[in-house]
């Protein structure tokens, strides 16, 4: 089952609070935990000495426990199509929250992804020192960001997520994920082709908002922090329809390109913070959902 790894109130200052993660981080902590946001046009546009001067401002304001950095150009079609503004944001934008938060005692906990792992021989699970050489544009910016992370402040925590899923609710965005994309073929009854080649993790995205503050006790350093898998997105597919009562043949295997993103959590898991695993994760969300036994 789920653990979160901590309990402790905790005071957060958190980046990216109107995007699909950071959106269910403030609903989910705030019951527990102070969440202060920093507004959306605090972390766009280009790094000048004024824009840095006000986000320095801030963090002393909030004097947080933590800084949590969930904002990102995460798109990777427009990584590709716009490298220098993503660049900006993926890249230039989270070092230099990390020397801000260094100068000021404040721990940054940095959002990375599985993405670092596109190119990676071998079908995984990979742990975090595995050697790294992303394929795509957004890959290599959160690869690069860590890097540079962890040079200016070593006691800074880069997490690389999975891709993560929930269902429109609570009055939180919610753009196309896997759930999502099943629930639309199955009533359309159209059925969706999941690649049977293309093995990752896939993570509930209120899990991982749940283990926020966990993540800011972690020793300094990069953890994968999402469900494990070893199966296929087309696996993956199947086993949720089965969860869910869907019709087995709302999905069907496609093939394509070999791919493995799959993360080994065991660095994770020593540290206290525990995922369910891809395949039965998705009874959280069912649960959450009202949705067994329908």
């Amino acid at each position: 089952k789920s653990t979160s790894g901590s309990t402790r109130s905790s005071r957060l200052l958190l980046t990216g609070a109107t995007g699909f993660l950071g959106s269910r981080a403030v609903s989910v902590l705030r019951e527990r935990h102070t969440v202060i946001t920093l507004p959306s046009a605090l972390v766009r546009g280009d790094l000048t000495p004024a824009r840095l001067d006000v986000l320095r401002a801030a963090i002393a304001d909030a004097a947080p426990d933590a800084l949590v950095h969930t904002a990102a150009i995460a798109d990777m079609g427009y990584a590709e199509q716009h490298p220098d503004e993503s660049e900006q944001a993926n890249v230039a934008l989270p070092l230099a929250l990390a020397r801000l938060c260094a100068a000021q005692g404040c721990r940054l906990v940095h959002c990375s992804s599985d993405q670092v792992y596109n190119g990676c021989d071998g079908s995984g699970p990979f742990t975090e020192d595995v050697p790294l050489a992303p394929r795509n544009t957004y890959g290599r910016q959160k690869r690069a960001s860590e890097t540079l992370v962890l040079d200016a402040a070593p006691d800074s925590v880069c997490l690389r997520l999975s891709w993560m899923y929930d269902l429109p609710g609570w009055g939180l965005p919610t753009h196309a994920n896997l759930i999502t994309n099943l629930v639309k073929a199955a009533m359309r009854k159209q059925p969706l082709s999941l690649y049977a080649t293309d093995m990752r993790g896939i993570t509930y995205a209120r899990a991982v908002a749940e283990k926020l503050p966990a993540a800011c006790a972690l020793p300094g350093g990069t953890y994968n922090f999402g469900s494990e898998s070893t199966g296929s997105v087309w696996q993956t597919g199947v086993r949720w329809c089965e969860v869910l009562g869907l019709p087995p043949e709302t999905v069907q295997p496609a093939q394509g390109t070999p791919r493995s993103l799959c993360m080994d959590g065991a660095l994770l898991r020593a540290q206290g913070i525990c995922f369910d695993d891809t395949a039965e994760g998705i009874t959280r969300l069912a649960q959450d959902y009202g949705l067994l036994g329908l």
